[in-house]
């Protein structure tokens, strides 16, 4: 399966998860994209034909995989990740979701998802082929 990796990649401790989890799919034999490793060094960081492009192409990407696994943790506002969930789902790829903190989320993602997962164990035991529906069934985040 070609997997997209959507994750904030901005300090050690997600970059350490998203390190995992490309880790976890290239073990189990997967495509994936990941964006930390497609930051398109030919463009000036943060310039407006370095943001062009890159928006690109994360959505063409995005159109390209077989499902998206989003990475959530402690950095709940990333509006990055969360505007890669719905548009994953918008378009009708399953939408996978890690929380390794186990925090309440909010229903505009547990309500998108397929599959959740707060380990990694359970994602290696995941059989990604059948996909059999895995929802969040913890309490949600209200306001």
């Amino acid at each position: 399966m070609k997997f997209y990796i959507a994750s904030p990649f901005f300090n050690e401790e997600e970059l350490t998860h998203v390190k995992d989890i490309e880790q976890v799919l290239q073990e189990s034999g997967h495509q994936m994209f990941s964006p930390r490793q497609n930051q398109l060094p030919e463009f000036e960081f943060a310039s407006f034909e370095w943001r062009t492009n890159v928006f690109r192409n994360d959505i063409n990407h995005i159109k390209w995989c077989d499902a998206l696994i989003a990475i959530l943790d402690d950095n709940y506002g990333d509006t990055g990740t969360a505007f890669e969930v719905g548009y994953a789902y918008a378009i009708g790829r399953p939408v996978y979701l890690y929380n390794p903190s186990g925090n309440i989320i909010n229903l505009m993602i547990t309500d998108a998802l397929h599959g959740y997962f707060e380990s990694l164990d359970e994602i290696r035991a995941y059989d990604f082929e059948l996909a059999p529906a895995k929802p969040y069934m913890k309490k949600i985040k209200d306001v």
